[in-house]
């Protein structure tokens, strides 16, 4: 029986935990990979009186133990988006395996990378968004609502974006909304009764920074295109013809993200901010943010620093 020291949640295709496990095995670590995906390929069964999980896959069998258990790396989303119709046993399969992912907290004296439970709170982007502000974080002007038009000016341009990840399927087509830029006028034409979204100003001349928090580690890039900000949503943008550039941020912005972070009890994040008028501002913190292709535009070793986070 295999004993596990670490243990690494995800799914098969997630290339930025497979960064995560090849430093583990790198280090020779006793650690076990969970994939989402493969939930029908194992035997697992839940002993409450041991507080231990026996898991039996690819014919090796396995032990998670409180006592020995030191660290849980967690890439996996909290929210069910579900986005297409699904057979009865598919639901079957996403809703009790889901469940049965957040039923890990039972392992509450282990370190989490990041507890499902704090993922679900600071997935709530206004919760986020009222914690930055509270903390001194500058933060665009924000609305959220089906009925925003009273408060919009015809003539000024506007940031429209999904409450929650927007991602639906049309037939077997996939659809992912970006963050757009609007006219006032727009707004109070537009049918917006069917589901809320958040309104933000537009904020020009920007420059889109990403932030990378590990424990206390801050890891802060640039993202331009021929050297300079990118109109709208960067991620609509080739990869290819953006440039990462680390830089430091001022110590008051890094000291307050490092605050909230400790606020939402996360170990790590991927927070995007604007450069504006000579200001910082705070727009989300993502507990699940994608960083593996940062490790290759930026030569930064993020995969390292999460490994030491959970080893120390």
């Amino acid at each position: 029986m295999n004993s596990i020291s670490y243990l690494v949640i995800s799914n098969t295709i997630d290339f930025s935990t497979d960064l995560v496990c090849l430093q583990l095995q790198k280090l020779g670590k006793r650690y076990l990979r969970v994939n989402r995906d493969k939930f029908f390929e194992y035997k697992i069964t839940y002993k409450l009186n041991e507080n231990a999980i026996f898991i039996t896959m690819c014919d090796e069998n396995y032990v998670i133990r409180e006592s020995e258990l030191k660290s849980i790396f967690f890439r996996a989303p909290v929210f069910l988006r579900n986005g297409k119709t699904y057979s009865v046993s598919e639901q079957l399969y996403r809703s009790q395996w889901s469940a049965f992912i957040r039923n890990l907290i039972v392992f509450d004296k282990s370190k989490w990378i990041n507890n499902p439970v704090d993922t679900y709170k600071a997935e709530n982007k206004m919760y986020q968004l009222k914690l930055a502000r509270d903390n001194g974080l500058v933060i665009p002007k924000t609305l959220l609502g089906n009925c925003i038009s009273e408060d919009v000016i015809e003539d000024n341009e506007y940031i429209i974006k999904a409450l929650d990840t927007a991602l639906f399927h049309d037939g077997d087509v996939e659809l992912f909304t970006y963050s757009t830029i609007v006219t006032g006028l727009e707004l109070k034409c537009a049918e917006l009764s069917s589901a809320p979204v958040i309104i933000q100003e537009h904020l020009k001349d920007k420059i889109d920074i990403r932030v990378t928090i590990i424990g206390e580690k801050i890891f802060p890039v640039k993202i331009t295109r021929n050297g300079h900000g990118i109109v709208g949503d960067w991620r609509k943008t080739s990869k290819e013809l953006l440039s990462y550039t680390p830089f430091e941020l001022p110590v008051e912005v890094s000291s307050k993200l490092i605050v909230l972070m400790k606020q939402l009890n996360l170990l790590f994040g991927g927070i995007d901010l604007i450069f504006c008028n000579d200001k910082y501002y705070f727009v989300e913190v993502n507990p699940t943010g994608e960083w593996g292709w940062l490790k290759f535009a930026t030569k930064i070793n993020l995969e390292e620093e999460i490994v030491n986070c959970m080893l120390n």
